[in-house]
């Protein structure tokens, strides 16, 4: 079903995994938070910010399909309840088609050179999901732009852990920065202060920590490491709503991201490492497995 602008309700679609007792003595750094970091809002939404000064301009058929094809990518992790949010009637008719849960947006609504100049766009992602979500029954936003073309879905289980506690209010993704990105400034990077007691279970190889920095410009990074940042942000509804009444600062501009207004005011934001090569050691599928056969 396609809501119109004014709908607000709950998207009544993939029911939430949750984790019994069972599990969470298994993974005891999620049981304080079971309740909700295994049930967020996740929103697939084109056009997401301002484009990639490297990207060309999108066709109506290439939004489309990028749509499409991040919302079965998003849904296969079955993870919470899932939103579409097209900025054209004909890529939005499309994601309705697979079964999404859809909404339009109107980008004249926002004001393109405040919140919403940057490519997060938190501003966008606060609006739509207070259409549904007005009263806070899913405590966690992802927000998945639809033109991320490494998206995965085991991506989306990494950030569930950079989340698992209530220090974090920001979630997001680091990966390898590739063969002649370093002195891209096209490309958003990021220095980390990795947990040596973090891990991320299913995924073999990953790992958790605190972001530190992110910048364009490489020789301006504070610490050493250097990683490639994913635009894929999972927000705690409280930090979402700060940054949202917070002005952002010519840095955010800069940088093209709207944690670093979040990095700005305090709030914390731990990413998860993930890349091409991780193995998965335990699908949706497996996990949901190991729920049943500890219930048992």
């Amino acid at each position: 079903m396609t809501t119109g602008q004014g709908a607000a309700q709950t998207p009544p679609l993939h029911p939430p995994v949750r984790i019994d007792s069972g599990l969470s003595h298994m993974f005891p750094e999620l049981a304080e938070n079971r309740s909700m970091i295994f049930n967020p809002l996740i929103v697939v939404a084109s056009e997401l910010g301002l484009a990639r000064p490297s990207a060309r301009a999108r066709s109506n058929a290439e939004r489309k399909s990028s749509l499409v094809q991040a919302y079965r990518r998003a849904a296969s992790c079955e993870l919470g309840s899932l939103i579409v949010d097209g900025v054209d009637d004909e890529s939005t008719a499309a994601a309705a088609a697979e079964g999404a849960y859809t909404v339009r947006t109107d980008l004249g609504e926002f004001d393109r050179t405040h919140n919403y100049r940057s490519n997060s766009g938190a501003e966008r992602i606060a609006a739509t999901v207070n259409r549904f979500d007005r009263f806070y029954s899913h405590d966690i936003v992802i927000a998945v732009p639809d033109d991320v073309t490494e998206l995965k879905p085991y991506y989306l289980q990494a950030l569930m852990y950079a989340l698992a506690t209530t220090e974090v209010g920001i979630a997001t993704l680091v990966a390898p920065l590739g063969t002649g990105k370093s002195g891209d400034n096209d490309v958003a990077k990021a220095t980390v202060k990795w947990n040596p007691d973090r891990i991320v279970y299913p995924l073999e190889g990953s790992r958790v920590g605190t972001l530190l920095d992110i910048r364009r410009d490489q020789s301006l990074l504070r610490g050493e490491d250097c990683y490639e940042l994913v635009p894929i942000h999972a927000w705690r509804r409280a930090a979402l709503d700060r940054v949202v009444r917070t002005p952002p600062s010519e840095r955010e501009f800069v940088e093209g991201t709207d944690l670093v207004r979040a990095l700005e005011i305090g709030i914390r934001i731990d990413v998860a490492f993930v890349s091409d090569d991780i193995k998965v050691l335990m699908t949706p599928e497996q996990l949901r497995g190991e729920i049943v056969d500890m219930g048992h």
